[in-house]
């Protein structure tokens, strides 16, 4: 038995482009999980559907995913799809049932689809619970540049300097990195009602802001982007937040988040408390999946772990087969028991 590779899902709300990319073969949990017990006699067993997860545009997401899927495969007999989609029609698919679950949703980027699709008892999608790991959405710079301009350390002391951001793309104007242009920002709005003159650029994925990050600190240039926490590359390229107003007792910045109308938004990206999606239908669907999927919950120690090793080039499901190996005292917790 296998994971299944990387599966193209297209959803009637909107037409996916996935990029397929196979998986390598995982072992049943019989014969790989001897030194950690063999579990699977008293362990809670999936039926013959399925079991479809979602997997966003970056690697902290693929980490998870890998390391549920090989888990659900070896120790529950599960079969799993892997499937690349964006974190805002994925939403859609799970009220669809198309889509299982989601691992990682960020809720200051999706305030709209909690409340349309899991606050709503006919949405289609519930709360699995939290991931266990708080995320956070910035305008980062690279410590190099604080150094030589301490006054960045706010978005004020950047007023009236920004072309120290420019490029030879943006001429005078200074710029600011986007990423995925699929990814949930406000950092235009942002920018527009602090007063900051930036010209928006996107690199158009992870991979690509990772690039524009490692040749500017190759360089020393100085660089102003969207980023997140947990990732990595915080420790490798001493990373710092500039700081925005703050998000928190703002009402206008709440409202618009709510409203999906960012135009009068003016605050830093909320802290977010990571959690998990599930379609409703998984519960009946696949009762042992389902409560499996509620108790993952992992550190962003053992995230960046598998993400690191997935960045540099290791098989997503090999990088989550060495986590699985070396931490039987955390994942055996999510294992659903036999009735």
């Amino acid at each position: 038995m296998k994971v299944r590779g990387w599966k193209l899902l297209v959803t009637g709300l909107a037409a996916m482009s996935l990029l397929a990319a196979a998986c390598s073969d995982v072992e049943e949990g019989g014969e790989d999980t001897a030194d950690a017990g063999d579990t699977t006699s008293t362990v809670a067993q999936c039926g013959s559907e399925p079991i479809n997860l979602a997997v966003n545009a970056w690697v902290g997401a693929e980490a998870n995913a890998a390391v549920a899927a090989a888990l659900m495969q070896q120790e529950m007999g599960c079969e799993v799809e892997l499937v690349k989609i964006d974190e805002f029609p994925q939403f859609a698919a799970m009220q669809q049932g198309e889509i299982d679950a989601s691992l990682e949703v960020w809720p200051s980027v999706h305030p709209k689809d909690y409340k349309q699709y899991i606050d709503d008892p006919n949405g289609g999608v519930v709360d699995g619970g939290e991931l266990g790991i708080l995320g956070n959405i910035g305008w980062f710079i690279p410590s190099y540049v604080l150094d030589e301009y301490p006054e960045f350390a706010s978005y004020e002391g950047i007023i009236g300097n920004e072309s120290v951001f420019a490029t030879a793309e943006t001429g005078d104007r200074g710029q600011f990195l986007g990423s995925d242009p699929n990814f949930g920002f406000y950092d235009e709005e942002i920018a527009e009602n602090l007063g900051l003159d930036l010209e928006f650029v996107y690199s158009g994925s992870e991979t690509g802001s990772l690039a524009a990050l490692d040749k500017a600190s190759a360089n020393q240039d100085p660089l102003l982007m969207y980023f997140w926490s947990p990732h990595w590359a915080q420790a490798k390229y001493e990373l710092v937040e500039v700081e925005l107003p703050p998000y928190d007792g703002n009402a206008e910045c709440a409202a618009a988040l709510e409203n999906a109308d960012a135009d009068g938004y003016a605050c830093d990206y909320a802290d977010d408390v990571l959690y998990k999606a599930l379609s409703a239908q998984l519960e009946e669907k696949d009762p042992a999946a389902f409560e499996f999927l509620q108790s993952f919950n992992w550190t962003e120690e053992d995230q960046n772990e598998v993400a690191l090793a997935i960045q540099e080039k290791t098989d997503p499901l090999e990088a989550a087969q060495a986590w699985i190996d070396a931490n039987p005292d955390v994942w055996e917790a999510w294992l659903p028991q036999a009735s």
